[in-house]
C-alpha cells in the first residue's frame, strides 16, 4: 500500500526487502503542452543494474490523419508513463482529451491473441507482479516472497492475467507518478479505466458484467470484446484488512443501467471498439462541481454504438462518501476518519488519522499507465483540456444569515445548516422539517436587490434524490408579512432547482413545501438555501 513498503515487509517478511532491493527503477519528468501545464512522468525498470533500460517507455508525438498525438509506449509492465498537471487543479473544473488509439490488451476481431501477443503483453519472457504481489494470503501462489522472479503471479494470463489503461483518474495524492498498483488502489477519488482480464482470470464466472446502454441491459464480461470503461469512485477503505491482505478502497461502479447509481459489484459502462480507432475516437472528461464529480465519456460503443454516457455522484451518497473528495479543509467536518491497522505474520503498523478534520486533498488527474507491476501497450491521445468556470464575484445574499423554521428533524438539522454555504457535511448538513406545515424562511438583514434563488434539495447532500422536495412556493417578502410567490415548482426531481425573477428589493425569503418528497416519506429536506442579485 504505501510507498516505503512497510505494509508488505509486515506481510511477506525480510524476503520481501530483499525482493525490493533487487532491481532499480529509473524515473524522468518533463512539462509539456502550453506553458508547461501538463508534465509527463515516466518510470522504467533497469533489470542490469548497468544504467541502460532493456525495454524503455516513451512518450513521443507523431502526426495521425490531420492531427498531432502524444504517443504512449510502454514496451514492457514494469514501466510506466503519465500525464498529470504541473499544479493542483483548481476547486471546480473540466478536465477532458480524446483517445485516438488504445492497445493496452483485449481482444481484437474476437482474439485475445493478436500482432504476435497475449492480451497486449509481448510473449517473450516471464510478466509478473514482482515485488509486489496480491498479498501474503492470496490464492494461485506460494506467498514466498523469496519465490524467483518467475514463480511471482503472472500478469499475462492465468488467475491474474489482466491488462488495463486509466483513462482518466483524479487521485489525492501530489504530482502523481508511477507506481505499483496497490500504492494506487489507496490513493484515487474517481476514475475512468479499461479492465482487460484474460479469459483464465474469468474461468467459469461471468468476469462481471456490461452494461448496454441502447437496452439499457447487463450482458456478462466473459461474451463482450474485453475493452471495457469502467466509471467508478472509490469509497471506504476496510480499515483492517487482516492477515494476508491488502489496503484498498471500497469500489462503487456506475453504468447507465443502474441509473448512475453506485453499486459495489463490478459492471462496466461500456465496451470500446478500437478497431474503429483512429478513424473514430473516444473523449473522456471529468468535472467537478460544488456537490460532487462527474464522469462523462462520448463515443462509438460495442453494442450501444454512438452516444455520451455522463454520470454524477454527489460527495456523499447515503453516508458513503468518494474518498478524500475535499479539496479544502472547509469542504469536510472530519465524520470519516480512521486508522488504517495491519496486523499481519511479520508486523503490525497502525496508520493514524487517514482522513481527520481539517485535512485537505487538492485534486490532480492521471491519463495513462499509472503501474509499474502490471500493464503493457501503447495509446496516443490529443487535444487535453483544462476549462475552469467563470467566476461572476456575485455573492451568496443568504450566505450564514439568520434562518427560522416551523421545525426540525433533529437539533443538529436546524435551519442555520441550509444557509452555512455547504451540502458536502454529510447527512446532517441540511434542514429537515417533519412539522405539519413545513417552512423555513431566510432574513437578510436588510433589503437586497434579489433576481435569482437556488435551492439544493436531498439528492444534492447525497442523500436519495426520491426525496428532492417535489412541490414548493418560493416567496419573497419587505417586511416579513406580506409575501410574494416568485416561483412555484411542481413535480420537482432535480437535485439543484434555480429560480430567476426580476430582480426587486427582498429581505426575507420564505420556502413553503407543500409536497416534501415523490414518495410516501413525509420530512422535508433542504440542504442550502441560496439567493443572488440575479
Amino acid at each position: 500500500m504505501d510507498d516505503p513498503g512497510q505494509w508488505y515487509r509486515n506481510d511477506y517478511g525480510p524476503a520481501w526487502t530483499t525482493a525490493l532491493n533487487s532491481f532499480n527503477t529509473y524515473r524522468k519528468e518533463f512539462p509539456i503542452g502550453q506553458n508547461g501545464w501538463l508534465t509527463a512522468s515516466l518510470s522504467a525498470r533497469d533489470w542490469n543494474k548497468d544504467g541502460n533500460i532493456e525495454s524503455p517507455p516513451s512518450l513521443t508525438t507523431q502526426t495521425l490523419g490531420s492531427e498531432k498525438v502524444a504517443v504512449m509506449n510502454v514496451p514492457d509492465h514494469t514501466g510506466g508513463v503519465i500525464l498529470r498537471p504541473s499544479q493542483k487543479l483548481p476547486d471546480y473544473y473540466r478536465i477532458e482529451y480524446k483517445l485516438k488509439t488504445l492497445d493496452f490488451g483485449g481482444k481484437r476481431n474476437g482474439s485475445i491473441e493478436y500482432n504476435g501477443r497475449t492480451n497486449g503483453y509481448s510473449n517473450t519472457g516471464c510478466k509478473t507482479q514482482h515485488p509486489w504481489g496480491e498479498g501474503q494470503n492470496s490464492p494461485g501462489w506460494s506467498g514466498n516472497a523469496s519465490a524467483p522472479y518467475c514463480e511471482w503471479q503472472d500478469v499475462r494470463r492465468g488467475t491474474y492475467g489482466y491488462n488495463g489503461f486509466h483513462f482518466l483518474s483524479i487521485v489525492d495524492f501530489a504530482n502523481p507518478a508511477p507506481r505499483n498498483n496497490h500504492f494506487w488502489h489507496y490513493r484515487r477519488k474517481v476514475l475512468m479505466d479499461a479492465f482487460s482480464q484474460h479469459p483464465d482470470r474469468v474461468g467459469s464466472g461471468t468476469g462481471g458484467r456490461v452494461c448496454n446502454a441502447a437496452t439499457n441491459t447487463y450482458y456478462n464480461y466473459r461474451d463482450g470484446n474485453f475493452n471495457t470503461v469502467n466509471m467508478w469512485i472509490s469509497g471506504m477503505p476496510n480499515w483492517n484488512p487482516g492477515p494476508g491482505g491488502l489496503a484498498g478502497n471500497s469500489q462503487w461502479f456506475m453504468t447507465p443501467c443502474s441509473g448512475g447509481v453506485a453499486e459495489q459489484q463490478l459492471s462496466s459502462a461500456a465496451e470500446l471498439q478500437p478497431e474503429l480507432m483512429p478513424n473514430e475516437f473516444y473523449t473522456f472528461a471529468i468535472e467537478r462541481d460544488q456537490t460532487g464529480y462527474v464522469l462523462e465519456v462520448t463515443g462509438n460503443f460495442a453494442r450501444s454504438g454512438q452516444r455520451t454516457i455522463r454520470m454524477h455522484r454527489p460527495f456523499v451518497v447515503n453516508n458513503n462518501p468518494i474518498w478524500h473528495y475535499n479539496v479544502k479543509a472547509s469542504e469536510y467536518n472530519g465524520q470519516f476518519n480512521g486508522n488504517l491497522v495491519q496486523n499481519d505474520d511479520n508486523g503490525s503498523t497502525t496508520w493514524s488519522n487517514q482522513w481527520p478534520a481539517g485535512s485537505a486533498y487538492p485534486d490532480y488527474f492521471v491519463i495513462g499507465d499509472l503501474y509499474t507491476n502490471v500493464y503493457e501497450g501503447s495509446a496516443s491521445l490529443t487535444d487535453v483540456r483544462l476549462y475552469v468556470p467563470q467566476t461572476t464575484g456575485t455573492p451568496n445574499l443568504a450566505l450564514n444569515k439568520t434562518a427560522t423554521a416551523d421545525s426540525s428533524c433533529a437539533a443538529n438539522e436546524g435551519p442555520a445548516k441550509a444557509v452555512n454555504g455547504s451540502v458536502s457535511g454529510g447527512n446532517t448538513d441540511k434542514w429537515c422539517s417533519l412539522g405539519s406545515s413545513k417552512w423555513i424562511r431566510v432574513d437578510l438583514g436588510s433589503n437586497q436587490s434579489v433576481g435569482k434563488i437556488v435551492l439544493k434539495h436531498s439528492g444534492a447532500g447525497g442523500e436519495q434524490a426520491v426525496w428532492n422536495t417535489r412541490d414548493f412556493d418560493v416567496q419573497v417578502s419587505t417586511n416579513g408579512t406580506t409575501w410574494t410567490n416568485v416561483a412555484q415548482p411542481r413535480g420537482n426531481t432535480a437535485n439543484i432547482t434555480t429560480h430567476t425573477f426580476t430582480p426587486r428589493d427582498v429581505r426575507y425569503i420564505r420556502v413553503n413545501v407543500l409536497a416534501p418528497t415523490s414518495n410516501s416519506d413525509t420530512a422535508a429536506r433542504i440542504y442550502e438555501l441560496e439567493a443572488y442579485a440575479s
